[in-house]
């Protein structure tokens, strides 16, 4: 999955790129007015482009009404904004998601899990980019934990289209060792 650029990825072409730069404005300053040269620009789109994919955007009601050539105004407050900034950075997902499935999936519980790779980190552009779970397995792990252990990495690997592998630990500090400043603890 395309981690980097998701908007783009659900939605090809102007629309993409315009709800990317529009979600990007939301989240610094939705409440200013942004001109049309700059939401062009932080688009790639051309002004032609823009006012379709705008005036359809109008008619959801993510922006406020306007004549051509105006700067666009966002609705601050419209319900869709969230989802499409969650869609737009989906890395509290995905570290939501993984716990959640190593909640149901592995008992007891691991002493420790972490993730990093490009996936973790929200840089990933290609299915072959990679989620690594590092995993200190609890003291008190029966002989099938690792199986289930291997059935969690390949669930998420299904349910992400990435590519999901582990790496084991015997303690904590090995873990965080491994995993480095930029990993993402989730247990």
């Amino acid at each position: 999955m395309n981690f980097e650029t998701p908007l783009s990825a659900l939605f090809p072409g102007t629309s993409g790129r315009l709800l990317t730069a529009l979600v990007d404005h939301h989240s610094a300053d939705a409440a200013e007015p942004l001109p049309l040269d700059e939401l062009s620009r932080r688009a790639a789109v051309t002004s032609t482009q823009l006012e379709a994919a705008l005036f359809r955007l109008g008619l959801l009601g993510l922006t406020e009404p306007r004549r051509k050539g105006d700067a666009v105004q966002l609705v601050p407050g419209h319900v869709a904004w969230d989802a499409l900034r969650r869609l737009a950075d989906l890395r509290d997902a995905v570290a939501d998601m993984v716990r959640e499935e190593a909640q149901a999936r592995l008992h007891p519980a691991p002493a420790y899990l972490a993730l990093q790779g490009a996936v973790a980190e929200g840089t990933a552009t290609h299915p072959a980019d990679l989620l690594e779970l590092i995993v200190v397995p609890p003291l008190s792990a029966p002989a099938d934990w690792p199986d289930h252990l291997a059935a969690l990495v390949t669930h998420l690997s299904r349910d992400l289209g990435n590519v999901v592998v582990h790496r084991t630990a015997e303690h904590t500090a090995e873990a965080e060792a491994m995993g480095g400043a930029s990993a993402v603890r989730v247990f």
